[in-house]
């Protein structure tokens, strides 16, 4: 059937066609819409940045690391296992990249915050404790801090250990040193029954030609007597 020109049906099928036209069909909308709720599905959350820190602290070694940060073969492997242990968090490797840059600007800038006059931290709930005037002063020099107003940062440590080999804001870990000192200390302590231990085994004499007990030593000097 004809249709007269600038009739209303003609203009009628022109809107439609128009519309079908410009508007995808609903299930590539629909296609979208899912494909990309897979990256949203599961926002940031304490737990899940301790399974990050704690994956980029097991790959904190010079297989993994160099001084400009994991290889692409370790970030390869951080990833596949963050997913492995949340299956539910598909974010992909750009985006947990991202997030190790954030984790590492926040530990950097609480620990400026933290060499500031007045500022103390608690260790109990891993935050800053300050008043409303200190904060607002905070602020100033670090305007992205007001999240920590509120907001404990319980990866504080973790973060020093793996960005500056540090347990705690300040502290490196001196055990092996420490254990060395208590060595020495003890052995000095037991210098006092060392002469009675070279007069048993050794017949009185030292070793390095001193006198303990009084006795010729070895290189035949009396330290305890005079010598004529």
């Amino acid at each position: 059937m004809m249709t007269a020109r600038g009739s209303p049906r003609l203009n009628l099928m022109k809107e439609v066609a128009e519309r079908h036209r410009v508007s995808p069909p609903t299930g590539s909308v629909e296609k979208r819409t899912r494909g990309s709720s897979k990256e949203d599905r599961a926002q940031w959350n304490a737990s899940l940045e301790k399974d990050l820190v704690d994956l980029l602290r097991e790959h904190a070694t010079p297989e993994h690391k160099g001084q400009n940060g994991w290889s692409s073969e370790a970030w390869n492997k951080i990833v596949k296992k963050f997913h492995q242990k949340n299956p539910y968090a598909r974010y992909e490797k750009k985006k947990i990249q991202e997030k190790e840059k954030e984790l590492k600007r926040d530990y950097r800038m609480i620990k400026e915050i933290r060499k500031q006059t007045g500022v103390s931290w608690d260790d109990q709930q891993c935050k800053i404790p300050a008043d409303p005037p200190l904060w607002k002063n905070i602020i100033i020099s670090h305007p992205k801090a007001g999240k920590f107003k509120t907001k404990g940062f319980p990866l504080f440590d973790a973060l020093g250990e793996l960005h500056d080999g540090q347990t705690t804001e300040g502290t490196y870990n001196f055990t092996s040193i420490e254990s060395s000192q208590y060595s020495t200390q003890a052995q000095l302590e037991n210098l006092g029954g060392a002469g009675e231990y070279l007069r048993e085994n050794h017949g009185e004499t030292s070793y390095h030609g001193d006198n303990i007990g009084g006795e010729p030593s070895a290189n035949g000097e009396n330290l305890g007597e005079e010598r004529v």
